[in-house]
C-alpha cells in the first residue's frame, strides 16, 4: 500500500506540489492524470526518492520513506 500525506515540493521559488494526498491500495488501479506542468513527473520523482520532498509524508507498506 502506498499512502501520501500533504506532500509539498518546490522548484526554486515555484510551489509545484501543494498538499498532495492520496492512497493506492493493493488490487486497485491508480492513474496520475493532468495537463503539462502540473507536477506529475515531480510527484513520481518524489515517490522514487530522486528528489527529496520538502515536507509531507510518503508511506510504503506502513514504512515512512521521507
Amino acid at each position: 500500500m502506498l499512502k501520501v500525506n500533504e506532500l509539498n515540493q518546490y522548484y526554486g521559488g515555484s510551489h509545484i506540489l501543494r498538499g498532495v494526498s492520496f492512497e493506492a491500495l493493493p488490487g486497485e488501479v491508480t492513474c496520475l492524470l493532468g495537463r503539462n506542468g502540473v507536477g506529475k513527473t515531480t510527484l513520481l520523482k518524489c515517490l522514487m526518492g530522486l528528489i527529496p520532498a520538502r515536507n509531507g509524508e510518503i508511506l510504503w507498506q506502513g514504512k515512512n520513506l521521507t
